[in-house]
C-alpha cells in the first residue's frame, strides 16, 4: 500500500491525511489548543521514534565522535539505557504493523528520554493508545485487524517500563491554614486572585485572561454588559470560555492563548457572597474602567495597569509561599503555587460533598473543574439545589 493510499473508515468520511496527522485533525481539531499542542508534541514524538530520528539515540553506524558527542550532551544513563535494549525500527516501521513488542520498544525509548519522568512518559503513552482507539472504532482500513498495541503492551506490563504513574499528592493544608494564606497577602489584588482559585479550582491561566464580561457580581456599580451565558443568571455567576476568543478583539484585550482553559468545555461557576466582596473590593482600585473588556485582573507592578500576566501570578504567589514557610524545594508536590489551588479545592470540596474514597469527584466538582467526559453536555446544568449545595461547602476564609 503506498503512501498515497490513505485508506477509508467505516463511520465517516474518507480521510485526506495520513493516519496520525488524521488522528490529530479529526479527534482533536475541536480540543483546547493547549490541549492541541501537546498532542501533536507526543504524536511527533512516536512519528520520530518510527523513523529513528530521536537525537539522544546512539545507532549502530554511529562512528566515534557522534557517540562521544551525544555520550557528553546526554549522560551515561541514556548509553546505558539504550545498550541494554535494541528498541531501534530501521526507519520503516509504520503504526499500523505496530506489533506488542515493538510497542514494548517505544516505551523504552520514553523511558529514557533525557527530557522527560514518570508522569510525562505516561501521558505520551495515553495518547498513543487514544489513537489507536481511535483509529480502531472509526474502522479505519489500515487498522483493521491489529488491535491496540499499547494496550497489549500495558496488559504485560509496559506500564513497568514507562516509570511511576502516579499523580501529584499534594498534602492539603486545612481551610484555616488556608484562610490564613490568603489574608496575610494584605492586598486586595492577591486575596482575590487566590482566593478565587481557592473556591473554584480554576487555573492561573484562566484567572489571567478573565475580562469584566466573564463575571456577573449582581451589584449596582457593576453595570457592565456580561456574557451571554451570563445574562439571565439571578445570582453572582463566572463564566470561563473553553478557549479565549480570536480575532481583533481578543488581540486588543491581551488575552493569551498559552494561558489556556485545558479544558475543552464552557462552564459558570457560582460565586459566593465571600467571594463577590473581595473581587468587589478589589476593583474599586482596579486602575481601569469597568467595562466589558475590561481585564478582571491587571498590574499594579511592572506594566501597571495591564492585563495581569500568567508568571506575576506564579512569582507572587511562589514568594508568599517561601515567605509562609509552604515552599520545599522544585516540583516537591506540597509546594503551594498556583495549580496547588486546583488541587486543594477539590479535595475540600470533594470531602465536604462526601465524596472522598468514592472513586472519583461528585457531579458538582466536576462542573466546576470542566471535567471534560462528564460535562460536555450538562455545564450548564447548574439547578437551584446545586447551586445552595455548592455554596453551602463553598469554603469561608474571612469567618
Amino acid at each position: 500500500m503506498s503512501d498515497d493510499d490513505y485508506g477509508t473508515v467505516q463511520h465517516g468520511s474518507n480521510p485526506d491525511e495520513l493516519p496520525l496527522d488524521w488522528f490529530v485533525t479529526k479527534r482533536h481539531g475541536h480540543s483546547a489548543d493547549a490541549t492541541q499542542r501537546l498532542i501533536r508534541l507526543r504524536v511527533d514524538f512516536f512519528r520520530r521514534w518510527l523513523n529513528n530520528n530521536l537525537s539522544w539515540i546512539i545507532y549502530k553506524d554511529g562512528d566515534e565522535d557522534e557517540i562521544a558527542e551525544k555520550r557528553n550532551k546526554w549522560g551515561d544513563e541514556v548509553i546505558q539505557h539504550e545498550t541494554e535494549v535494541n528498541w531501534t525500527t530501521g526507519g520503516d516501521l509504520r503504526p499500523e504493523n505496530l506489533s506488542i513488542d515493538e510497542a514494548l520498544n517505544y516505551f523504552q525509548a520514553l523511558s529514557a528520554c533525557p527530557r522527560y519522568g514518570g508522569s510525562a512518559e505516561e501521558s505520551h503513552v495515553q495518547a498513543i493508545r487514544q489513537f489507536y482507539e481511535f483509529t480502531l472504532n472509526r474502522g479505519h482500513s489500515w487498522f483493521t485487524s491489529t488491535g491496540n498495541p499499547i494496550e497489549l503492551a500495558l496488559n504485560e506490563g509496559g506500564n513497568k517500563i514507562i516509570g511511576s504513574t502516579s499523580s501529584r499528592n499534594p498534602e492539603i493544608i486545612s481551610v484555616d491554614e488556608m484562610g490564613e494564606y490568603i489574608r496575610s497577602f494584605s492586598h486586595p489584588l492577591f486575596e482575590a486572585v487566590t482566593a478565587l482559585m481557592a473556591k473554584t479550582t480554576i487555573r492561573r491561566g484562566v484567572t489571567h485572561n478573565l475580562d469584566l464580561q466573564d463575571i456577573y457580581l449582581d451589584h449596582p456599580a457593576c453595570d457592565w454588559n456580561v456574557h451571554r451565558e451570563l445574562r439571565h443568571k439571578d445570582r453572582p455567576f463566572i463564566y470561563i470560555s473553553s478557549e479565549p476568543e480570536e480575532g481583533k478583539l481578543w488581540e486588543e484585550r491581551q488575552r493569551v492563548p498559552k494561558s489556556s482553559n485545558k479544558t475543552s468545555v464552557d462552564r459558570t461557576i457560582p460565586v459566593d457572597d465571600e467571594l463577590r466582596d473581595l473581587i468587589l473590593r478589589w476593583l474599586v482600585i482596579h486602575p481601569g474602567p469597568l467595562e466589558s473588556n475590561t481585564p478582571l485582573f491587571v498590574s499594579l507592578f511592572q506594566n501597571w495597569g495591564d492585563r495581569i500576566h500568567a508568571q506575576t501570578i506564579q512569582q507572587k504567589i511562589r514568594e508568599h509561599s517561601e515567605d509562609l514557610g509552604y515552599w520545599y524545594e522544585p516540583y516537591d508536590d506540597d509546594n503551594i503555587n498556583p495549580h496547588y489551588f486546583r488541587h486543594w479545592s477539590t479535595s475540600v470540596i470533594d470531602e465536604r460533598l462526601e465524596a472522598a474514597g468514592a472513586g472519583g469527584h461528585t457531579t458538582t466538582t466536576k462542573l466546576i473543574r470542566g471535567d471534560e467526559e462528564d460535562t460536555m453536555d450538562n455545564y450548564t446544568h447548574w439547578s437551584d439545589e446545586r447551586v445552595k449545595r455548592y455554596l453551602k461547602v463553598c469554603p469561608k476564609f474571612y469567618d
